[in-house]
C-alpha cells in the first residue's frame, strides 16, 4: 500500500511529500527554510525508525523554496549524501540562478528562516544534485513516470511526476490547490507574457491528459485536492487568465489583487502573490498602451493583452470552454493507457499549436 504524506511549516510555505509503504520510500522536494528540512527528516524517521533512508530525492524544479531544506534534511537524518535528481541540466543552471537571487533578497548569513549553511558559499547543491539519467522505480518495481521538456512555464525547466497506481500527479508550482500561482519576479516585458500563455496551454493539456480521478498533490497549497481534478485544473486556468486580462489593463497592483482575491477567494498568500505581479505593473500595461502615471486610474478601460492562442478570441465566450480542442490531439496519438512516451506529447501538442496559430 503506497502512502502520502504532506510536509510543510505553515500553509503559505512550500510542500514536500514522502511518499512510502512498510519498507522504503522516496521524497519529493525539500521546502526552503531550515525548519522544514528537520520537520522532513523528523517525518521520516518517525515512519522508518529503523533508520532506513529516502531511495532518493527528487526535485520537480530548481527554485530555492524547493531545494534549500536539502541541507536541514541531511543533517537530521545525519548522513552527508542522498540521491538528489532532477530532469534535466537546464534544472541546474535555474537552480544557480535563483540561488543567486536568494543571496541578494534574502542573505543567508542574517535571515532569521535560513542557516549560513544553507548558502552555495557553503554547501555544494552542485555536487548533490544530479540529472536524472536512468528510469526510477519504486515498491515492486512499479515505474513513475517524469513529465518534462514541456515549454517554459512558471519555472523554466519545470517536471511532473505521476505514480499510475494510485493516480498521483504531483505538479510542483504548475498547479496550486487553494493557493497563489507564483509568477516568477525576474521575467521581464513584454516576452515574459509568452511564460504565462504556454502556462495555460500546458495546463489545458493535463486535463485530457490524465484520468479525470487523478489526485494533485502540488508544490504549493493544500493535497490532495478535495475539488475534482478538472475542476483544479480550470480553476488554476481562469486565475491565470484573470491576471493576463487585468496586469495588461492596469497601473495599480492593489487594485489587481482585490480583484483576483475577490474572485478567487480560496488562494492565500495574497502578499506574496501581490510582490510576484509588482513587477508587471505598470509596465505590462504600459506595453500594451496604457497612459500610467500617479494620477491614473485603476484601469485603463478596454486594454486587451497580447493575443494567446491558448485563450479565444471571442469575448462572450466562457471561461468554461476555453481549452481548445487541438491541446487534446495526443488522445489520437496515444492509447488510453499512459505511456512513457507522455512526457514528450505536452511538449509536441503545444509545438503544433504553434506551429498552427504562426500559419493562420
Amino acid at each position: 500500500m503506497i502512502n502520502i504524506i504532506q510536509v510543510r511549516i505553515s500553509v503559505d510555505s512550500s510542500n514536500s511529500w514522502i511518499v512510502h509503504n512498510e519498507n522504503e520510500g522516496f521524497i519529493i522536494d525539500c521546502g526552503c527554510y531550515w525548519e522544514h528540512g528537520l520537520i522532513l527528516g523528523q517525518t521520516w524517521r518517525q515512519k522508518f525508525p529503523n533508520g532506513t533512508l529516502p531511495s532518493f530525492i527528487f526535485l520537480t524544479h530548481t527554485h530555492a523554496d524547493n531545494i534549500l531544506g536539502l541541507v536541514s534534511l541531511l543533517n537530521e537524518l545525519n548522513v552527508t549524501q542522498l540521491p538528489v535528481y532532477v530532469s534535466n541540466s537546464g534544472a541546474l543552471i535555474e537552480m544557480n540562478y535563483w540561488l543567486e537571487i536568494w543571496r541578494k533578497i534574502n542573505p543567508f548569513e542574517t535571515s532569521i528562516l535560513l542557516d549560513k549553511s544553507q548558502s552555495p558559499d557553503q554547501f555544494s547543491y552542485n555536487d548533490h544534485i544530479k540529472v536524472l539519467d536512468h528510469p526510477l522505480t519504486i515498491f515492486n518495481n512499479e515505474q513513475i513516470h517524469i513529465i518534462s521538456n514541456f515549454p517554459i512555464a512558471e519555472s523554466i525547466h519545470a517536471s511532473m511526476i505521476y505514480i499510475p497506481s494510485v493516480k498521483a500527479l504531483f505538479t510542483g508550482d504548475l498547479v496550486a490547490v487553494r493557493s497563489h500561482l507564483f509568477v516568477s519576479p525576474s521575467d521581464t516585458y513584454p516576452d515574459s507574457d509568452d511564460h504565462v500563455c504556454n502556462w495555460i496551454g500546458i495546463l489545458q493539456s493535463l486535463s485530457c491528459t490524465f484520468p479525470d480521478s487523478t489526485f494533485i498533490y502540488p508544490a504549493h497549497g493544500d493535497g490532495p485536492s478535495t475539488m475534482s481534478f478538472i475542476d483544479t485544473i480550470e480553476t488554476n486556468i481562469r486565475w491565470l487568465t484573470y491576471m493576463r486580462a487585468l496586469v495588461f489593463n492596469s497601473c495599480n497592483t492593489t487594485f489587481v489583487m482585490r480583484i483576483l482575491e475577490d474572485v478567487f477567494r480560496n488562494y492565500s498568500n495574497s502578499e506574496q502573490s501581490r510582490a510576484s505581479l509588482a513587477n508587471r505593473i505598470p509596465q505590462s500595461a504600459i506595453t500594451m498602451g496604457c497612459k500610467c502615471s500617479q494620477n491614473s486610474p485603476n484601469t485603463c478601460g478596454g486594454l486587451q493583452p497580447p493575443t494567446c492562442q491558448f485563450i479565444p478570441k471571442n469575448k462572450t465566450q466562457s471561461l468554461e470552454s476555453i481549452a481548445l480542442p487541438i491541446s487534446c490531439i495526443h488522445q489520437k496519438l496515444f492509447s488510453s493507457s499512459l505511456h512513457l512516451e507522455i512526457k514528450y506529447s505536452i511538449l509536441f501538442i503545444i509545438l503544433f499549436i504553434n506551429i498552427i496559430f504562426n500559419i493562420f
